[in-house]
Parts: C-alpha cells; sequence; structure tokens
C-alpha cells in the first residue's frame, strides 16, 4: 500500500514538473510573440545632413537649432538593382506615418542628374550609377559581392540623406529575380498595361513582350512592365506616372491577398533572401508590416520628385530629369521630413549634388534647377 501511495506522489510530482514545463514554455511564446506585436524599430535622432552651415553630410551637433522627431514616423529607400549592369534603376523613398495613418512614396527617376564632381565620381552623372560606382569601388579593392552591396547602399543613403535633407531609417535593396519571385508568391497582379510593349537585349538576358489590356501579371510579366522604357511620349515622367499606377495596385492587392502562411513561406525562402538585402532586422520587419496593414489604401500617396525632363539646347537631346530645388524641397517637407521643424532651402543639396555649376557645362541644367516653376 505504501509502495503504491509512493509510485502516485511520484507520478503527481512528475506531471507537476511537465505542466510547470510547459507553463513556462507557453509564457516565454507569449512574451516573444508580445515582444514582437509591440515592438517598436528604433530610430536615428540626428539628422545627416547640414543644419548649421556645415557643407559635410557628417553627424552634427544640433543643440543650437534642435530637431525633434515625429511620433511613429519611419522613411526608407526601396531600390531595385538590375544584376547586370549592377544599377539602380528603381529608386523609391518612402514615409510611414502611424499617428495620421499615411504612406508617402517618392520616386527617384533613374536618370536624375547629379554632378560628378561633387560625388567624388568621373563618369557618374545619374542617379542609378551611384550605387554602382560604390559598388565597383569596393569590389576593385578586393570586398566580396554582398558585402560590397552593403557598403554601397550605405553609401546611398548617406549621399540622399545629405543632400534631399532626409533621414533614412530602413533600406531595401532587391534585384530583379527577388521581385519575381515576391510577386508570384503573391500570386500575381491584376494590371492595365497601357501599350504593348516589345523589347529584346539578350546582353541583360531581358526580352520583354506584353500585350496592352488590363490582365493577370505575373512576377516576370511585371519585371518587363516596370523594365520598359520606350513608347513613353513624355520619357520618364509618363513612365513614373504608370510605376505609381502599378505600385497603387500591388499595395492593394498584397494586402488584400497575402496571409500569414505565405508571410512566413517568404520569410524562410532562403533563395529570395539572397537575392535582397536589407537594414532590417526580422522583428522590425514584421512591426513595419503591421503598422503597413493600418493604411487605408487611399491613403497611400505616390509621386515622382518634382522635376522635369530638360532639353539640351545645343544638342536638342532630352539626357537627364533634373530636379527643381524649390519644388523637390516641398515634397522633402510634405512627404519626407521627420522632424517637426521644415527644412530650409539654404540646407537643401547645398553642395549643388543634383545640377551643375553656372559656368559648367550643362548650364541649363542648372537654370531649370533654380528657376521658379510656380
Amino acid at each position: 500500500m505504501n509502495q503504491q501511495n509512493l509510485k502516485k506522489k511520484k507520478n503527481k510530482k512528475r506531471e507537476h514538473i511537465l505542466w510547470l514545463c510547459i507553463g513556462v514554455a507557453l509564457l516565454a511564446i507569449c512574451g516573444t510573440i508580445l515582444g514582437v506585436v509591440l515592438h517598436e524599430p528604433s530610430v536615428e535622432t540626428v539628422p545627416n545632413f547640414p543644419t548649421d552651415g556645415t557643407t559635410t553630410g557628417e553627424h552634427v551637433d544640433v543643440s543650437t537649432e534642435p530637431y525633434e522627431r515625429k511620433e511613429g514616423y519611419y522613411t526608407f529607400l526601396i531600390a531595385g538593382v538590375d544584376d547586370v549592369s549592377m544599377s539602380t534603376d528603381v529608386m523609391m523613398l518612402a514615409s510611414l506615418d502611424t499617428e495620421n495613418k499615411k504612406i508617402h512614396v517618392v520616386q527617384l527617376p533613374r536618370d536624375t542628374f547629379v554632378n560628378a564632381e561633387v560625388g567624388g565620381f568621373t563618369t557618374v552623372h545619374r542617379v542609378n550609377a551611384v550605387f554602382t560606382g560604390e559598388y565597383n569601388r569596393q569590389v576593385n579593392k578586393g570586398i566580396s559581392q554582398k558585402t560590397a552591396k552593403t557598403l554601397a547602399m550605405q553609401a546611398l543613403c548617406d549621399r540622399l540623406e545629405t543632400q534631399l535633407c532626409i533621414t533614412i531609417d530602413e533600406y531595401v535593396l532587391i534585384n530583379t529575380s527577388g521581385f519575381c519571385s515576391i510577386i508570384d508568391a503573391v500570386g500575381g497582379i491584376d494590371f492595365d498595361v497601357p501599350f504593348d510593349m516589345f523589347y529584346e537585349d539578350p546582353e541583360q538576358d531581358l526580352y520583354i513582350d506584353l500585350k496592352a489590356g488590363y490582365q493577370h501579371l505575373d512576377g516576370k510579366q511585371c519585371e518587363s512592365l516596370i523594365r520598359y522604357r520606350d513608347g513613353y511620349s513624355r520619357g520618364d515622367i509618363e513612365r513614373m506616372e504608370m510605376r505609381a499606377d502599378f505600385m497603387s495596385a500591388l499595395f492593394s492587392q498584397v494586402k488584400a491577398n497575402i496571409n500569414l502562411d505565405t508571410m512566413l513561406n517568404l520569410i524562410r525562402d532562403k533563395a529570395l533572401l539572397q537575392k535582397m538585402s536589407t537594414s532590417m532586422s526580422l522583428v522590425d520587419l514584421l512591426a513595419y508590416v503591421k503598422m503597413v496593414y493600418t493604411v487605408r489604401d487611399a491613403d497611400m500617396d505616390i509621386r515622382t520628385i518634382a522635376g522635369e525632363v530638360v532639353q539640351n539646347p545645343e544638342s536638342g537631346l532630352w539626357l537627364y530629369f533634373v530636379l527643381n530645388k524649390g519644388a523637390a524641397l516641398s515634397d522633402i517637407n510634405e512627404c519626407l521630413n521627420v522632424y517637426k521643424s521644415e527644412m530650409r532651402i539654404d540646407q537643401f543639396d547645398k553642395t549643388g549634388f543634383f545640377t551643375d555649376s553656372v559656368h559648367g557645362g550643362n548650364a541649363y541644367i542648372h537654370e531649370y534647377y533654380l528657376s521658379d516653376i510656380g
């Protein structure tokens, strides 16, 4: 009898230990989930642009002119890279305003003029080649391609922050194959292709053949749509408008169609992770995704930074998209400024990275850059 009682006591003790272990495990799991749900990403609080008359992009003492960040306001650089040319032909600056439940996206056209001399390059005259130039520098030093991409993205972020008076909290760099994979993972996108698109470039392994009309596009077809450049009557401007329409459709349809399983599969996809580089941790990424889902489709604004494709009066060529300094600053203050105080015209592009000098070979660019476009 005593042996049976002893055995029962031992079994009960084991059960207590088992349930205690289960309880601790559940608390740990719940704590982790709660931590992810309540997690707020850390952000930079010191500007990386001139605030006191300096002309460097280094962090400066702002004690004489404090910059207070807006609550729940985050900014991102999203870039698409072509692994053949290593140029970032897709560049978008975005802000997520969780207090007002709004998203702003400001596109930087690939042909945006940049001053090679100011940028410290010899041949970089378009913004899509800033990443390329820094990537090549790193690779030529013997740095691995993966690390070179990270360093080039950091350099690009620093350059844009300094010249545009913005703060970039996080970045995402994804190649064309990764873009296709994401589109396919969410089941494709319905979109109205504006006109027939046909183009072949064997050197880039690029073959485009899309018919006009509303249709369901898979990842490869979406890549063709985004990369196609001919046929737009107003060049990069009209192309940016089409891309804005596509981004609106993408945002709306991904929000409507993606589920937890799809998201987890994307996170687990090692092949996809090799096709992208990001400054975000997994916890930060999930926190931002949670915030994005609070924004209605109607409260997402997509625009191209203020500027125009300007004709060279001597050659008659339309080579560059040129920023208009005053109007571009208005876009920055309205869409991308993380601080409560507005950026000033004397701070914006202080070294003239986005223009040629008055006495340079492209004086017409400088003239438009400083013009009053209303």
